[in-house]
């Protein structure tokens, strides 16, 4: 009787961790975040399994465009955008795809290689008619401009916003102050305008009980700088917070900096609670309690749904949602009069 190969996908239910992240490690990709133990257990079960990898085929690979709907001075500031350019151009390599840079001076001939393309940021109406006129199955990752035409993998923001809320309310505040910020495509006049989904359901989540204050609601753009100067401002007056939501992780290592400035201590003055769980947020101090979004899994989901569009798998577009996970560290604590 013929022994079954041992697959991948084995090794990743025994080692508790996804076949991706298996694949990454076997083949010792070194844009790979994950830790020592990970690494070590992965070996330790292929090598208790009898893994054997299975040999390259000729198999043409896909040849899957990326388009990047964000400036990199933006990735820089907000370098959540960064993380995920990165993972999704990691897994790409690992799985051997080609993977051209799409730019909004492509055309239809000069894409005509290409089996599909990856949309990652923000994307206004004209960016939009450009991608369909390419004439490319497309799939959006972190965004969904329209459920109707176009496939797309995101997170809840507004589950993970009320999430956020719900903590800070069991902790028992009651005056919660928000930093957020504004995009350069956020025009209401455009059909495919997306507003921050955080900044909308703090308010409304707030207002449905009677505590939302406008005077705590601060914005300017995703980026430290603006989480340092919002910050001034919000804890510089005489009526302040008892705790603040932040949109992102950098723009919290502002508030950290203003903060330190202001000689206010977190959390025992104010309590703070992030978005994202960048890689420095446990390493502020106090290490930052935040909303994890797991970058890596959203991003073999989008390579998973393009794989599957360019197959045509999938008749209809379909919108995937990723939940998130409460991190609770130090900057918040229970309200203390």
């Amino acid at each position: 009787m013929k022994k079954k190969r041992v697959t991948i996908k084995d090794i990743a239910t025994v080692a508790g961790v996804s076949p991706a992240t298996v694949s990454r490690v076997l083949n010792y990709d070194e844009d790979l975040q994950v830790t020592i133990e990970t690494k070590k257990k992965v070996f330790e079960v292929a090598e208790k399994l009898s893994y054997e990898p299975v040999k390259k085929n000729n198999t043409v690979k896909k040849i899957i465009g990326l388009y990047f709907g964000i400036d990199t001075n933006v990735e820089v500031e907000d370098t959540y955008y960064l993380s995920l350019r990165v993972e999704i151009e990691s897994l790409l390599k690992v799985k051997g795809h080609s993977m051209p840079i799409i730019t909004f001076n492509d055309t239809r001939s000069s894409v005509r290689h290409v089996d599909g393309i990856i949309c990652v940021g923000l994307f206004s109406k004209d960016h939009i008619n450009w991608l369909e006129s390419l004439q490319k199955p497309l799939v959006f990752a972190d965004t969904s401009p329209n459920p109707d035409k176009f496939s797309s993998v995101n997170f809840n923001l507004g589950r993970a916003t009320r999430k956020a809320l719900n903590y800070l309310l069991e902790l028992g505040h009651k005056e919660i102050g928000f930093i957020g910020g504004r995009d350069d495509l956020d025009q209401v006049d455009d059909p495919y305008f997306i507003g921050d989904e955080r900044q909308d359901t703090f308010i409304q989540y707030l207002s449905q009980r009677g505590l939302f204050n406008p005077d705590f609601l601060k914005l300017g753009t995703y980026s430290p700088r603006t989480g340092y100067e919002m910050f001034l401002e919000l804890m510089g007056e005489s009526n302040r917070p008892s705790a603040v939501m932040i949109a992102n992780d950098s723009m919290a290592s502002g508030c950290y900096k203003a903060a330190h400035e202001l000689g206010v201590r977190i959390p025992q003055d104010v309590s703070l609670i992030g978005f994202n769980d960048l890689a420095n947020a446990q390493y502020m101090i106090p290490p930052l309690t935040t909303i994890r979004l797991d970058i890596n899994y959203l991003s073999e989901l989008v390579i998973d749904l393009i794989e599957k569009t360019i197959n045509k798998e999938i008749p209809l577009p379909i919108q995937i949602v990723v939940p998130s996970t409460l991190i609770v560290r130090k900057s918040a604590q229970f309200y203390k009069e």
